[in-house]
């Protein structure tokens, strides 16, 4: 039988490192910014083709990540991005980027 993932407890897909990997399409920039979250529309950095990414910390996390929770919870998880949303539990990407962390 399959582990069950439980990202709360992993949060390796947000520590993908910092050369702009976490994508944010222009459509969640006219959407942060029409909810009043310029804030996360500038905490950005140049991304893979073309596009821009949300910003990393040092160590390659993104600078979301982390609450007083948890310091795998997303700070912004209700307004997250479209390639966070879509991002799949368990598809052969989240087990890639659970691999490269050793778990």
């Amino acid at each position: 039988m399959a582990e069950e993932i439980d990202c709360l407890t992993c949060g390796a897909c947000c520590r993908t490192g910092t050369d702009g990997r976490l994508l944010i399409p222009p459509e969640d920039l006219v959407r942060w910014r029409q909810i009043g979250r310029s804030d996360l529309a500038e905490a950005i950095q140049p991304g893979h083709f073309g596009m821009v990414a949300f910003a990393t910390l040092e160590d390659g996390a993104c600078v979301h990540l982390g609450t007083d929770g948890s310091p795998n919870a997303c700070q912004i998880y209700e307004i997250r991005g479209t390639t966070c949303r879509d991002f799949e539990k368990g598809s052969p990407q989240c087990l890639e980027f659970r691999r490269d962390a050793g778990l």
